[in-house]
Formats: structure tokens, sequence, C-alpha cells
């Protein structure tokens, strides 16, 4: 938990190393990018040999985050000793995409994972989880707090972006009080809302808008089970034009915000590696669980899986099929 005493023990762990390596989870949003570039400026600034490793390449609209340009795809990192290894955002290793490289690295350093995922399990030697944050940067905004950590313009940038990320501007049932209170001394420390605002909110581009109009067309309404479903095929974007994770971004929170007719919202997504990405939201209903089943996981009304198959278009919605 993130306690006092679990702040101390990790900042210790983290002031005695030499060499850090930061893992935010693949794929990565405004959560795992800021929480990543956020201990990346306090790591650098202490001297400390830091490396940030992402599965996949940063989102080209968190490219205004700095320190973003230091995340690496590079597997050969997974090579080197660390002192310290620190997941982000992640409730295991196989969200955070490393579980068959992390035993590459040799014995000897600690394990650290922050995260606010109530499906999170314990994997690390320090585990600073908290399901009741808004998201990771909350919990890393109060472990730089309880350690008098000197938050500067750019860090507090970073971990502006992770709070409004994870509760859609103050929109969604993670905004409590105490996230409100984090993103107003991140402000107060100098954090650039204008460029999230900008490159986050006011960045659709014509191809995401036409994305946008496909899925709204494809939905699919079940009142029996209060499900509301909708769809995107590998073929929709044949010229590699749209990034397809860029365009089909906020769209399940979109729905979940306009939208009284349904209990759960799906999105699924098709991917070029033979697998289906499924986003669930919901106000009302537990969705981790359903995500869980299916080999994902997340938070309670946002949470999201990946399965091997295709999207088949039937009368009655589309399904995933082997």
């Amino acid at each position: 938990m993130g306690t006092p005493l679990a702040f101390a023990q990790a900042f210790e762990t983290i002031r005695s190393a030499d060499r850090v390596l930061l893992l935010p989870h693949k794929k990565p949003d405004g959560d795992a990018a800021g929480s990543a570039t956020a201990l990346f400026g306090w790591l650098e600034r202490e001297g400390k040999d830091v490396t940030i490793f992402c599965r996949d390449p940063l989102p080209s609209q968190l490219r205004f985050l700095n320190h973003g340009h230091r995340i690496v795809q590079d597997e050969s990192v997974f090579d080197a000793k660390y002192d310290v290894v620190i997941a982000l955002d992640s409730g295991d290793l196989r969200y955070c995409g490393v579980h068959d490289l992390l035993p590459r690295i040799p014995s000897g350093y600690a394990f650290i994972v922050f995260d606010h995922h109530p499906t999170n399990e314990r994997y690390g030697h320090l585990n600073l989880v908290d399901a009741t944050a808004s998201s990771t940067c909350e919990i890393i905004h109060r472990f730089f707090e309880a350690n008098n950590v000197h938050v500067d313009q750019a860090m507090a940038t970073s971990l502006l972006t992770g709070i409004l990320f994870d509760t859609h501007n103050f929109s969604n049932s993670a905004t409590t009080s105490q996230s409100i209170a984090a993103a107003s001394a991140l402000l107060s420390s100098g954090a650039r809302n204008s460029e999230y605002i900008r490159n986050m909110l006011n960045d659709k581009t014509i191809g995401s808008l036409r994305i946008w109009g496909m899925m709204l067309s494809r939905l699919h309404h079940n009142p029996m089970y209060g499900l509301l479903t909708t769809y995107v095929l590998e073929s929709d974007v044949q010229d590699g034009s749209t990034n397809m994770d860029d365009a089909t971004g906020g769209f399940g929170n979109f729905l979940n915000e306009v939208t009284g007719q349904a209990e759960i919202i799906m999105i699924l997504q098709e991917r070029p590696n033979g697998e289906v990405k499924g986003s669930l939201r919901s106000v009302n209903q537990d969705v981790s669980a359903i995500a869980k089943k299916l080999g994902g996981g997340g938070h309670v009304k946002a949470s999201g899986f990946t399965v091997k198959g295709r999207i088949q278009v039937t009368p009655d919605g589309p399904k995933i099929v082997n």
C-alpha cells in the first residue's frame, strides 16, 4: 500500500541505487507514460543511470512529455544489471509486456511496483498499490510529497497528464478530492495544462474522426444484457495513414458519458497479429471481473483484455471467433 512506511522504504531503496530500469505497460497511455517520465526526470536529476523500456512506442499525442523520447524498445536492455527495476501502472507482468523479458535481467535487483489497479497481483518486492487512487501518477505524486522530492515543471506536467487521463478530465468515478488536490498542487508547480489540452483533447485527425463515425454506425445494443458494442476491423485502415490506437482512444469514455441505455460498453478492435483487443466501460458494473476472466484486467469501471481471434459480424452484434 502507499503508506508512509512503504514510501520511505521505496525511497531509500531507489536512493541507494546506481542503475534503474523503468517499465511502463505496453501500449502506453497517459498514466503509464506520465509516471515513467516523471520518475525519469527525478532519477536523472539525482545522477542515476536510468532507462525506460516499453514494448510499444509512445503514441504521437503524448510526445509533448519531457523525456518521452527516452523510451526505448531495445530488448537488449534486459541483459544489463540493475539495482532497482520499477513496474508502472501494470496489474501483472503480462499487461506490462515484459513477462518473457524480465528473467533475462541478472538477479540481485529490487523490484518495485507502483500501481492503482484493483486486480494487481502484488508481484514486486515492494508493492505501492492503492486501488483508491485515481491513477499511478497520483500515487507517485504522494510518494514525492512524502519524501520531500522537488517536483519541477516537467515532472508536474507528466504527473498531471496521468491524473487527467485516468479521471477523463475529472468526469468519471476515479475523480476524488485527493486527485483534484494533487492536480492543484501540480498546477502550482508549473504543470503545462495547455499542452495536455492541445495534444490530448484537441488532437483528432480527419482519419480519427472517420473511424469514430464508423464505430458509431456499427453500434449494437442488446437490452437483455444491457450491453452496447461496436468494433473496428483491421481492414478499416488499409493505407496505414491512421494509427488505430490513436484513432479509437477515448471513444469508450465518450460513449459512457453520452448514453444512458447501456450498463456495459464494449469496443472490439482487430489487431494485425491475429488478436482482438477489447475495451470495457461501465458506470455501475464491475467490468474488471469480466476482463479478468478473459485474461485481462484493469479498473472496476474501465478494463480491457486481448484474446486470439478475429471479429465476426452477426445480426446479434460482433463476436470473436478463432
